[in-house]
């Protein structure tokens, strides 16, 4: 196959016209004719042989080059391609200088390489992985909006991974909703999700008010069926997608499905939104039941029940659930703090400090055997106290029984001494122990709480046989004080609790 190649400023006019002359899939000697032909009008040819043009490689070949590039940048990051989508997907590794999930449409970018001469097509690479890095991809800043959409995560999601994010981290998004519970945004484009950050949107250039507007009217616009209801009371959705959840965000939603009372709302996992009335007991009940069964195959999300009262989410506790509700805020909440403690022991090694991470601790006290979290602040040890029920004050070096004392009384005394950080679940730090009138003072507020329980043990006792007389037709018998020996203080029974937590650690490490 022959060539016949001119540059277009040295061809003069060819009987009409001007241009070049080409003639592919001859011989050489048809190609020899030609070219004599023209060169007889003055026109200078030459005879090339045909190049066989290179096959480009495919799409998923391009993308294979395009991730090489990438990893030459940002070493760290762990790329994947989705075929179905025609996308990479990123995700930043510990020494990641560009801290984000990037998600990057390839059908545009790998036409454009189509498009361009092969000595060119390397650099272009080149200059796309670095667009990529700066999450400025044609096809994701305009396409952003219409993947957005809110989502409803426990707030100790975020602080974990605040702690096992890479160097540079970009916070994310999120507004609080209520304690311990968080609206955030995800970016969903096929099979991708991922939060989104405050590096996405200013790649994005787009404000977080757009952001969250973009995001609700996109949840909105598939939320257009109602709530479906369940012989027990419980609305629930049938939506599927894995956003149940987020609807508790729409209130035009919720308030159209309870019609009797307020509404009560739990969300146990991602996908799983129960709705009732906080007048229906027995549907209260199917609630936390289901959410109890939920807990025990995903992560729980809230472990408490929501009822909506002007305008806003707030713990709700039906006396008749508040013993399970507790136990499992409580078990939640050591997950969490367990957690949480890991990762914050690998940050402390890495960091060269010696701080110690206090233990989240959960016990059954008192006479109704309910479970209360505890925690040991000890003396002369710089600490990140975890918020409990109880606080347990003790110094090694003294023989004098420690000091134990609820968060709520001893805020008052020691508050000014505890330094909030920015984790979650919630810890504090503490570097100095309460001097002696500090201690004076817990110590007060210890035996007032010692003289209540014992009081409340010994009402209690007297109900109860009261109770039970009126049941047998006999008048109840005067209960005895605790000098006579026959009442034992309730309080008597957090304290031997408290201190069987004591003795599974030297004291040097509570």
């Amino acid at each position: 196959m022959l060539l016949f190649r001119r540059p277009l400023d040295a061809v003069r006019p060819i009987v009409a016209g001007n241009g070049a002359v080409l003639k592919k899939g001859v011989d050489w000697a048809t190609a020899e004719r030609y070219r004599e032909a023209l060169m007889s009008c003055g026109v200078r040819c030459e005879i090339e042989e045909e190049k066989v043009p290179v096959a480009r490689a495919t799409l998923a070949e391009y993308a294979a080059q395009l991730q090489a590039h990438l990893e030459l940048l940002d070493p760290g990051r762990r790329w994947s391609y989705i075929e179905s989508e025609q996308e990479l997907f990123g995700v930043p590794g510990p020494a990641s200088p560009y801290p984000l999930e990037l998600v990057v449409p390839l059908e545009r970018m790998y036409q454009e390489w189509l498009a361009v001469s092969l000595a060119a097509s390397e650099d272009l690479l080149r200059h796309t992985a670095g667009m990529v890095l700066m999450g400025n991809t044609p096809g994701m800043v305009e396409d952003a909006e219409r993947h957005l959409l809110p989502i409803v995560r426990n707030s100790s999601e975020r602080g974990q991974a605040m702690l096992a994010a890479a160097r540079g981290y970009s916070p994310l998004l999120f507004r609080p909703l209520c304690e311990g519970l968080e609206v955030g945004l995800a970016y969903h484009r096929g099979r991708v999700v991922h939060r989104v950050a405050q590096a996405h949107l200013k790649a994005w250039d787009m404000s977080e008010n757009a952001a969250f507007e973009a995001a609700f009217a996109n949840l909105r616009a598939r939320s257009t069926a109602p709530l479906l209801s369940s012989p027990q009371g419980v609305f629930g959705g049938g939506w599927n997608d894995g956003y149940d959840s987020s609807r508790m965000l729409l209130p035009e939603l919720i308030e159209a499905t309870v019609t009797d009372g307020r509404p009560v709302v739990m969300v146990p996992t991602r996908g799983m939104l129960m709705v009732a009335s906080d007048q229906n007991e027995a549907a209260l009940d199917a609630m936390l039941k289901t959410a109890i069964e939920a807990m025990r195959e995903e992560k729980m999300v809230m472990p408490r029940l929501l009822r909506w009262v002007d305008g806003r989410w707030q713990f709700f506790v039906p006396p008749s659930l508040a013993r399970r509700l507790n136990s499992l805020a409580k078990y939640v909440e050591g997950n969490d703090y367990r957690l949480q403690k890991e990762l914050m022991k690998a940050h402390e090694m890495a960091s060269g400090r010696n701080r110690s991470i206090a233990t989240y601790l959960v016990g059954k006290l008192g006479p109704e055997q309910l479970r209360t979290s505890a925690c040991t602040w000890t003396r002369d040890m710089t600490s990140l106290l975890p918020k409990t029920d109880l606080l347990y004050f003790a110094d090694p070096a003294s023989l004098d029984p420690p000091i134990t004392v609820s968060w709520d009384a001893a805020m008052p005394v020691v508050g000014a001494l505890m330094q909030r950080t920015e984790d979650h679940p919630p810890r504090y730090l503490v570097e100095s122990f309460p001097n002696a009138v500090q201690l004076a003072q817990l110590a007060d507020i210890a035996a007032a709480a010692r003289r209540e329980a014992r009081a409340q043990a010994a009402r209690a006792a007297q109900e109860a046989q009261a109770a039970l007389a009126a049941q047998n037709g006999q008048k109840a018998p005067p209960v005895k004080s605790k000098a006579a020996g026959t009442v034992r203080p309730g309080w008597q029974a957090v304290r031997s609790v408290l201190a069987r937590w004591v003795d599974t650690k030297p004291a040097h490490a509570r």
